[in-house]
């Protein structure tokens, strides 16, 4: 399997190929809200074609987001019900399907709490693509910016005025210094 065939939302490798390039063999990439893999296992190849040692953590509670968003959908409801309330196991298998077994470490808890098992200023990279609304995207901001090095990067994910309001508004009132980065991204390099 290939990371393009896992189903989900993902348009942004270059931002990824970025992130590859600029950091340092050693570095360590936290994604949050992994879905079904799409995007960690795009990272996880990327990584593998540098030839860099660069160590990757997923998290996700693997229950879903429920309704969200303007149109009030549930994206992850059909993953939650196969998987009898929880997708963690269809994630799993989406990554040793494409042979990154040994290469992304996945913590299945929600993102405040397993802010809790990291040391301040010891992640290069953190990219938010867990909760969409307002409280959680600030809750996520607030749980990981102090875990990041002085010149890593928070970034994030569904960064549209019409698609995903609140996380503009979010991005806008806690992080001022971010701009739009890659395709509807966000980030913010950490002074």
């Amino acid at each position: 399997m290939e990371w393009h065939q896992i189903h989900g939302w993902f348009e942004w490798r270059t931002g990824q190929q970025e992130a590859v390039s600029h950091f340092s063999e050693g570095s360590c990439f936290v994604e949050i809200g992994n879905f079904l893999g799409r995007s960690l296992c795009s990272l996880a190849e990327l990584v593998k074609q540098s030839g860099k040692q660069i160590n990757i953590l997923g998290i996700d509670t693997c229950r879903g987001s429920g309704p969200e968003g303007p149109k009030v959908k549930d994206y992850h409801r059909e993953a939650v019900e196969e998987g009898e309330g929880t997708f963690a196991g269809l994630l799993h298998k989406n990554i040793i399907k494409c042979g990154f077994a040994n290469d992304i470490t996945l913590i299945v808890s929600d993102s405040v709490n397993a802010s809790l098992l990291f040391a301040n200023q010891s992640l290069d990279w953190v990219h938010l693509d867990g909760r969409h609304d307002y409280e959680g995207l600030i809750a996520d901001i607030k749980a990981y910016i102090p875990k990041i090095k002085p010149g890593g990067w928070l970034s994030g994910d569904d960064y549209h005025e019409e698609k995903w309001p609140e996380v503009i508004r979010a991005v806008s009132d806690a992080l001022p210094r971010a701009h739009p980065w890659s395709k509807d991204q966000w980030r913010l390099i950490v002074q």
